[in-house]
């Protein structure tokens, strides 16, 4: 096997000092002449000399590491958010491992521990429902860690997230405005922090409206058009005054709207439907869905942002960003209203 070519190569080859190949190799403007930076490069090609980043990283204690661990890989929302996260941080340099918890507290707590050992730069972290701040606190003191869409009930990391409660607000209001005065709310875990700021949202429209809500009509389910389909199923099976859906998420309403069909219920003109993410395939869907959306590429763009800020300034102190959500109204909300429900 031949010898892998060293750094030390190079610079004999190009008949210049072992510090000269280090500023070419890291790109450091201003440190070497046009001329000796190209010799330097054919040197590099002759010897088809490789950087052994590992060893880069060992003798500087830093990496271009970036841990990304996400609590499920199933919903489509986050693995566009991922890929555009992936994608942003390429161009800056970096690169990413990822990890999934699958929603297990215990599992979380071992991929960090995995990016302490590659020695991460930064940690992105969309965070089971039971984390807490104190769970985060050893980590957060060797790297800067940034969370997003699910906050830990602390204030010791930077946060990017939504604004569930106004979205979902504006939603319901616009529901209850166009004559709507049954309405229902479907998806999510009781132990989810964003279905309790959404459902907050559609209870307050209620009250501020004047109009009373069911307990009955607000069931839980997990994230996928299957639960949705079983949960809609399961609300007409004890009601039939309802005339519009709030889906927590847009897989759920995807898989209200396949239930009311098959129960043969028009939707956009007997029932009203809205979703919650902005998914692509929403407005392609029959039909089109009406949905509250932070565009993942803003979202994605303002995490990486605040993780570039981060690692300029780890000192200052952390800071919380909410992105206003856009509402898409379409075709799966926008039919008459049976005139008993006139408003």
């Amino acid at each position: 096997m031949a010898k892998r070519a060293t750094v030390a190569d190079v610079a004999a080859l190009a008949k210049v000092s072992s510090a000269t190949v280090s500023n070419v190799i890291g790109n450091r403007s201003g440190k070497v002449s046009t001329r000796t930076r190209q010799r330097v490069l054919e040197a590099i090609s002759a010897l088809n000399y490789t950087y052994n980043e590992n060893a880069a990283t060992l003798r500087s204690n830093k990496s271009n590491i970036i841990g990304l661990v996400i609590h499920d890989l199933s919903n489509p929302y986050y693995t566009e958010l991922i890929a555009k996260i992936n994608r942003q941080l390429a161009k800056k340099g970096y690169a990413t491992i990822l990890a999934c918890s699958d929603e297990n507290l215990e599992s979380q707590q071992s991929y960090l521990h995995l990016m302490q050992r590659h020695n991460a730069l930064a940690v992105l972290l969309c965070p089971t429902w039971d984390t807490s701040g104190e769970h985060l606190a050893a980590w957060h003191d060797l790297s800067p860690t940034i969370t997003f869409l699910r906050p830990v009930g602390s204030h010791e990391s930077d946060f990017i997230g939504i604004d569930n409660y106004q979205a979902a607000y504006d939603l319901t209001r616009q529901l209850i405005a166009d004559g709507h005065r049954q309405l229902a709310f479907i998806g999510g875990s009781q132990s989810s922090r964003l279905r309790r700021q959404r459902l907050q949202g559609w209870k307050d429209a209620h009250e501020d409206a004047g109009i009373s809500w069911n307990d009955a009509h607000i069931l839980y389910c997990s994230s996928s058009m299957s639960a949705g389909s079983a949960a809609v199923m399961q609300l007409f099976q004890q009601t039939s005054d309802v005339t519009a859906l709030v889906c927590y998420q847009d897989i759920v309403a995807f898989g209200a709207m396949n239930a009311l069909h098959y129960m043969g219920k028009t939707v956009g003109g007997e029932i009203a439907v809205t979703g919650f993410d902005g998914l692509s395939d929403a407005e392609g869907w029959l039909p089109s869905l009406t949905t509250a959306e932070v565009q993942i590429a803003v979202l994605a763009e303002h995490i990486v942002d605040r993780l570039l800020a981060r690692l300029e300034k780890p000192q200052e102190p952390p800071s919380v960003t909410l992105l206003h959500a856009h509402i898409h109204w379409r075709a799966s909300s926008h039919g008459d209203v049976d005139s008993s429900h006139a408003r």
